[in-house]
């Protein structure tokens, strides 16, 4: 891939605002490494070059990340290996069928209205809407509440659905989706990518995403805001990554 077209399409996804280096990192080892293998410091360094991360914050960041328990680190001669920890690995895997969907991660709703006097005890991903009426993927058993189905013809009120999905995240899909339609008239006109090129691409995608789609409810998406773009950032998303495979750690040491 031409390199100005490739810096172009990181300076594109990474936006005004440079991503947090450890939690850009997290996303490399949950993307290229969530199997338990293992990334050279070097290859890590020219991913995190291509992207634009100085080496210096790369090191505090896998400071912390080590300090934190999510990554361990052995010695390979004058070099290290790191790798995710099973903790590490075990939150990237339960994170990944959120990140990596084609589709919603619920394909129905409810609305719950429930007694005043019994409020009910729920648990999390559901949305109150009003102080006795929830939006919830799963309605309760018994007859302590009234649940209804809601299906995509029903549209819900604007105040409600606004009520499901904060403003901040609803417009970072929309914005997002603008992105990786340009990336995709990009890769168009391009020569392939390396395989490190194609391993920053990557990264970026899955992050961006990832910081959307973990603080977004697990609902279908009709009943979220009209600006929500979740549906065309999920296939656009899954195109992009088809179309740059997930290369070795081995491929890109040897690119590195």
């Amino acid at each position: 891939m031409q390199a100005e077209v490739f810096e172009q399409a990181v300076a594109d996804l990474r936006g005004d605002v440079p991503p947090r280096v450890w939690s850009l990192l997290v996303t490399v080892f949950g993307d290229l490494a969530r199997d338990g293998a293992s990334i050279p410091a070097a290859v890590l360094g020219e991913i995190t070059a291509r992207i634009g991360i100085k080496p210096e914050a790369m090191r505090v960041a896998l400071h912390r990340l080590r300090k934190d328990g999510w990554i361990d680190s052995t010695r390979q001669g004058r070099s290290s290996l790191y790798r995710l920890t099973s903790g590490g690995r075990a939150q990237a895997v339960a994170a990944s069928p959120r990140i990596y969907a084609v589709d919603p991660p619920a394909d129905r709703a409810f609305l719950v209205l429930t007694d005043p006097a019994s409020p009910l005890d729920w648990g999390g991903g559901d949305i109150w809407v009003t102080p006795h009426a929830v939006l919830t993927a799963h309605p309760p058993q018994g007859a302590e509440a009234f649940a209804t189905p809601l299906n995509a013809a029903q549209v819900l009120p604007r105040w409600m659905r606004a009520k499901t999905c904060d403003d901040t995240t609803a417009a970072l899909s929309t914005d997002l989706a603008v992105r990786l339609a340009r990336l995709e008239r990009a890769l168009d006109g391009a020569d392939p990518p390396d395989p490190v090129q194609a391993a920053a691409l990557r990264v970026l995608i899955v992050h961006s995403w990832r910081r959307i789609v973990l603080k977004a409810p697990e609902l279908p998406d009709y009943v979220l805001p009209d600006i929500w773009a979740g549906p065309e950032c999920r296939v656009r998303m899954d195109r992009l990554l088809n179309r740059l495979p997930r290369p070795s750690p081995e491929t890109l040491f040897q690119s590195s």
